[in-house]
């Protein structure tokens, strides 16, 4: 009975609720105590994990965080106006050091804004983390400065209409990680813009070209306002957005993010996509572009230069070096004639034979000795000093050189 009534109490789920307004940025901490546990000084002891009730995710407009710095879970988030119903949020929790398995049930209550806010100014702040900003104190230093100095007449409404990490609407991580990501904010009030906002907005408009300026890249006029409080904002992201639903001249990449975010339907379920609803991408076009427009170009210069190598070869002429050639080949068949009829001739008989050859054919004086046989030569010298001086001159002459006529300006 002890074991059983303790594993119902375990499991034993309570019902919180909250009252959040439209329109405005709210707030939910899940600590340990929500769950009936005690922190004992372990960061990562404890484990949550909220979705709406009977459904795998969170709402499109429900954003949870959890702070390692102050070891606590943020739900936080804007109500859409479309919304009319309660909103149950079931939270599970676990312990690392037990595996201890608790859950609880948050019900939201969203209640109608009264006097919704008409204009929003839009900023970003480089030196803080969304976390920072669920610190009381911190958001009403930021609407001090505006309620003091820049916008007076807000001070009875003003209230945060949007707030979002900058890295979640696309900024890059800083690169000292000891810096602040950055995060978003939007300060609405049913007041009208003051003429101080229209000449800060005027100011700053020249940098509306860049989508994110480096700190300390500009210094306005109001600068001093919010480095007093501890803000370093990014100029470049400065907007002033009149009626709450349209804003003043050019929008930057992340104001279009934030128009999509704010102005996504509201549904207290979640709703699975199908497959039919994942987008199709055919890669023919970049295959045909990759491979095969390479090897057409490939395959058509291959066969230019086949062309030009082997059909623009026969019609050159060279006369010259076609008699250069034709003369080696006979060299060549005179060379192993001319050894065979030495071996097998008297010495007699060779000299009487070319001789004979010098005497009926002239252009054989052009020949040299380098064709005869080193036996022939020899035997030239010793038995016959007229064959051995004279030679028998087989090696043809070269072609000439023709020096290339270089034109002026080359």
């Amino acid at each position: 009975m002890k074991k059983s009534s303790v594993l119902i109490l375990q499991f034993f789920t309570l019902t919180f609720a909250h009252n959040i307004t439209k329109t405005e940025v709210f707030v939910i901490h899940i600590k340990p105590s929500l769950f009936n546990w005690t922190y004992e000084g372990n960061p990562d002891q404890f484990v949550y994990q909220p979705s709406l009730l009977h459904s795998p995710d969170l709402p499109s407009w429900i954003n949870y965080y959890y702070s390692n710095h102050h070891h606590t879970g943020y739900l936080y988030g804007v109500p859409p106006d479309s919304l009319h119903t309660d909103v149950k949020i079931e939270i599970v929790a676990l312990n690392r050091q037990n595996y201890d398995t608790r859950h609880q049930i948050i019900t939201i209550h969203v209640n109608e804004k009264s006097h919704p806010a008409k204009n929003e100014v839009h900023l970003k702040i480089d030196n803080l983390n969304v976390e920072d900003m669920f610190d009381f104190e911190r958001v009403e230093r930021l609407k001090n400065v505006f309620r003091r100095s820049l916008w007076k007449e807000s001070g009875k409404d003003m209230h945060v209409t949007f707030l979002a990490s900058a890295v979640q609407l696309g900024a890059r991580l800083p690169p000292n990680p000891n810096e602040g990501e950055g995060v978003v904010v939007r300060i609405g009030s049913r007041a009208h813009l003051s003429t101080e906002l229209i000449k800060l907005q005027k100011e700053v408009k020249p940098l509306w070209r860049h989508t994110s300026c480096p700190r300390d890249f500009k210094r306005t006029t109001v600068e001093r306002f919010f480095r007093d409080a501890g803000f370093a904002l990014d100029w470049c992201a400065f907007r002033l957005i009149e009626d709450s639903s349209s804003a003043m001249g050019h929008h930057s990449s992340s104001t279009e993010k934030l128009e999509k975010l704010s102005n996504l339907e509201a549904s207290s379920h979640w709703r699975a996509f199908s497959a039919d609803d994942i987008p199709e991408r055919s890669y023919s076009n970049e295959f045909a572009v990759t491979i095969l427009l390479p090897l057409f170009i490939f395959t058509v210069l291959s066969l230019m230069l086949s062309f030009i190598l082997c059909f623009h070869h026969e019609a050159i002429d060279d006369r010259h070096s076609e008699e250069f050639l034709d003369n080696i080949f006979h060299i060549c068949t005179d060379y192993f004639s001319s050894r065979e009829f030495i071996n097998h001739t008297p010495t007699h008989e060779i000299i009487s034979h070319y001789a004979a050859l010098n005497r009926t054919s002239h252009s054989q004086k052009s020949y040299s000795t380098a064709c005869l046989s080193p036996e022939l030569v020899s035997r030239s010298h010793t038995e016959s000093p007229t064959l051995g001086a004279r030679g028998i001159h087989c090696r043809p002459s070269p072609p000439p050189y023709v020096r290339p006529k270089f034109k002026p300006g080359l």
